[in-house]
């Protein structure tokens, strides 16, 4: 087998059909006042008509190369950043950048082997975003947009649900980016929530693990999952029982509220039997 190029270590897949392109501008909505951040602009085919219809562009690009040809044709109102998304601050950027009472609109075509890593870096922003409008593997975009009962709902849907609407737009085909990615992709929509919908801000760490340790194994009841976590038995039993819950339910047929919920009894009950690093639970986005 070959060696990789830059591009493929860099899961670079460039969006070129401009049908696409003018749905996910559309879908922006870019007005002459806004201040549009958009993660990874490759070759700039959605990077300039940004900056044709929006106050000002601010593009994060990793690949020195491409960060070169973007400064060649650089408009006015567009600035390029060299530097690693997960490594910059991106808060330090935008908020130096932003006018009172102004919030900042995210887009980009996001490489899939850092989709998931990127949404934690919206998370952490999300007071200063507006919408974000990104392109991601299907799969990923399923699991963003999924509800209770589908195999796709996971502690990355009811994360991202708190803070935003997050509706999953339209599909693309692999026909539309140059080269080809060997799955499908599609653009998901993040309004951003005017309030919390299941649990309040600065709860997200304690809760992601706990939800991480409710999905482990989705064949397992919710019960044994915990159990294997290190909850103690009675105790489980006691707050399915308080939310009227059967012992043999599992995460994925439970409302995000309901989960929040049990999150809430089992942390006012006590100690778990062993800690965490004992018996990590495996990662479940």
């Amino acid at each position: 087998m070959g060696r990789k190029t830059r591009r493929q270590l860099l899961g670079q897949h460039f969006l070129h059909e401009k049908r696409i392109l003018q749905k996910i501008i559309e879908a922006i909505d870019p007005g002459s006042e806004d201040l549009v951040v958009e993660v990874g602009p490759g070759q700039g085919a959605l990077t300039f008509p940004l900056a044709a219809k929006a106050g000002r562009v601010l593009a994060i690009e990793k690949d020195y190369s491409l960060v070169e040809m973007l400064e060649k044709n650089r408009p006015g109102n567009l600035e390029i950043i060299a530097g690693d998304i997960l490594k910059v601050d991106l808060r330090n950027i935008i908020t130096n950048r932003l006018r009172p009472g102004e919030k900042v609109k995210l887009a980009g075509n996001l490489p899939y082997h850092i989709s998931s890593q990127i949404l934690f870096v919206l998370v952490e922003v999300k007071d200063l975003v507006q919408r974000a409008v990104f392109l991601f593997q299907k799969e990923v975009a399923q699991r963003i947009t999924a509800a209770p009962g589908s195999k796709k709902y996971a502690p990355l849907s009811i994360l991202l649900q708190n803070y935003f609407d997050c509706r999953l737009l339209f599909r693309v085909g692999p026909g539309a980016f140059s080269p080809p990615p060997r799955v499908d992709s599609a653009c998901v929509l993040f309004q951003t929530r005017n309030q919390q919908l299941f649990f309040a801000a600065g709860q997200e760490k304690e809760l992601l693990a706990f939800l991480k340790e409710a999905f482990c194994q989705r064949r397992k009841t919710l019960s044994r999952n915990l159990e294997g976590a290190g909850y103690r038995k009675e105790e489980i039993s006691q707050a399915l029982r308080s939310l009227s819950l059967g012992e043999k339910i599992r995460a994925e047929d439970l409302k995000p509220e309901t989960l929040v919920a049990l999150f809430q009894r089992l942390s006012q009950s006590g100690d778990k039997i062993r800690p965490d690093d004992e018996n990590p639970p495996v990662p479940v986005l």
